[in-house]
Protein backbone atom coordinates (compact mmCIF):
# COMPACT_ATOMS: atom_id res chain seq x y z
CA UNK A 1 0.00 0.00 0.00
CA UNK A 2 1.13 3.76 -0.69
CA UNK A 3 0.81 5.83 1.73
CA UNK A 4 -0.25 9.53 0.20
CA UNK A 5 0.98 11.24 3.10
CA UNK A 6 4.45 11.79 4.17
CA UNK A 7 6.75 13.94 6.05
CA UNK A 8 9.25 15.89 4.56
CA UNK A 9 11.82 18.59 6.15
CA UNK A 10 15.47 19.73 5.51
CA UNK A 11 18.39 19.79 8.40
CA UNK A 12 20.08 23.21 8.62
CA UNK A 13 22.58 24.05 11.82
CA UNK A 14 22.65 27.19 12.88
CA UNK A 15 24.46 29.59 15.33
CA UNK A 16 23.20 32.84 16.55
CA UNK A 17 20.50 32.91 13.36
CA UNK A 18 23.01 32.03 10.65
CA UNK A 19 23.46 29.06 8.41
CA UNK A 20 26.54 27.43 9.17
CA UNK A 21 25.40 24.12 7.87
CA UNK A 22 22.66 22.69 4.96
CA UNK A 23 22.64 20.03 2.21
CA UNK A 24 24.12 22.77 -0.21
CA UNK A 25 26.93 23.50 1.65
CA UNK A 26 27.84 20.18 2.49
CA UNK A 27 27.86 19.15 -1.39
CA UNK A 28 29.75 22.46 -2.04
CA UNK A 29 32.92 20.64 0.75
CA UNK A 30 32.86 17.63 -0.92
CA UNK A 31 33.28 18.82 -4.37
CA UNK A 32 35.97 20.90 -3.07
CA UNK A 33 37.60 17.93 -1.45
CA UNK A 34 36.78 16.52 -4.84
CA UNK A 35 38.23 19.01 -7.21
CA UNK A 36 40.75 21.14 -4.65
CA UNK A 37 39.43 24.27 -6.40
CA UNK A 38 36.55 26.65 -5.43
CA UNK A 39 36.34 27.66 -8.57
CA UNK A 40 35.84 23.81 -9.87
CA UNK A 41 33.42 23.24 -7.15
CA UNK A 42 31.18 25.79 -7.91
CA UNK A 43 30.57 25.46 -11.35
CA UNK A 44 30.09 21.69 -10.79
CA UNK A 45 27.18 22.52 -8.78
CA UNK A 46 26.17 25.13 -11.04
CA UNK A 47 27.12 27.86 -8.23
CA UNK A 48 28.62 31.34 -8.74
CA UNK A 49 31.77 31.70 -7.44
CA UNK A 50 30.82 34.82 -5.25
CA UNK A 51 28.43 32.68 -3.94
CA UNK A 52 30.31 29.35 -2.97
CA UNK A 53 33.09 31.99 -1.51
CA UNK A 54 30.44 33.62 0.89
CA UNK A 55 29.23 29.90 2.13
CA UNK A 56 32.81 28.89 2.70
CA UNK A 57 33.34 32.49 4.40
CA UNK A 58 30.37 32.40 6.42
CA UNK A 59 31.13 28.64 7.42
CA UNK A 60 34.29 29.25 8.60
CA UNK A 61 33.65 32.06 10.45
CA UNK A 62 31.03 30.40 12.21
CA UNK A 63 32.44 27.44 13.07
CA UNK A 64 35.16 27.03 15.93
CA UNK A 65 38.10 25.79 13.19
CA UNK A 66 38.33 26.22 9.68
CA UNK A 67 36.33 23.66 6.98
CA UNK A 68 38.45 25.23 3.80
CA UNK A 69 41.80 26.73 3.45
CA UNK A 70 42.73 28.26 0.18
CA UNK A 71 46.52 28.38 -1.11
CA UNK A 72 46.74 31.47 -3.19
CA UNK A 73 49.04 31.34 -6.75
CA UNK A 74 51.53 28.87 -6.83
CA UNK A 75 53.06 27.14 -10.45
CA UNK A 76 49.23 25.50 -9.98
CA UNK A 77 47.63 28.78 -9.82
CA UNK A 78 46.41 28.10 -6.27
CA UNK A 79 43.75 26.13 -5.02
CA UNK A 80 41.33 24.83 -1.52
CA UNK A 81 41.77 22.12 0.77
CA UNK A 82 39.25 20.38 3.17
CA UNK A 83 40.67 20.20 6.45
CA UNK A 84 40.44 17.40 8.52
CA UNK A 85 37.89 19.29 10.69
CA UNK A 86 35.95 20.13 7.19
CA UNK A 87 35.67 16.25 6.59
CA UNK A 88 34.58 15.41 9.96
CA UNK A 89 31.78 18.37 9.37
CA UNK A 90 30.42 16.46 6.26
CA UNK A 91 30.36 12.69 8.14
CA UNK A 92 28.71 14.08 11.12
CA UNK A 93 26.17 16.28 9.45
CA UNK A 94 25.55 12.77 6.70
CA UNK A 95 24.59 10.98 10.31
CA UNK A 96 22.68 13.82 11.50
CA UNK A 97 20.66 13.35 8.27
CA UNK A 98 20.53 9.37 8.32
CA UNK A 99 19.04 10.32 11.65
CA UNK A 100 16.31 12.51 10.32
CA UNK A 101 15.44 10.59 7.48
CA UNK A 102 14.56 7.42 9.67
CA UNK A 103 12.84 9.69 11.74
CA UNK A 104 10.69 11.20 9.03
CA UNK A 105 10.00 7.91 7.89
CA UNK A 106 8.98 6.55 11.10
CA UNK A 107 6.46 9.73 11.35
CA UNK A 108 4.93 9.21 7.81
CA UNK A 109 3.94 5.81 9.17
CA UNK A 110 2.37 7.05 11.68
CA UNK A 111 0.52 9.98 10.00
CA UNK A 112 -3.48 9.45 10.77
CA UNK A 113 -4.03 10.98 7.73
CA UNK A 114 -3.14 7.76 6.08
CA UNK A 115 -5.66 5.66 8.41
CA UNK A 116 -9.01 6.09 6.79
Amino acid sequence: MKIPFYVKGNIEIEKNGECFLNAKRIELLKKIKEKGSINAASKELKMSYQQAWHFISQMNEISPLPLVVRQRGGSNGGGAELTKFGEKAIIEFEKLLEQHQNYREELSGKLWLCHF
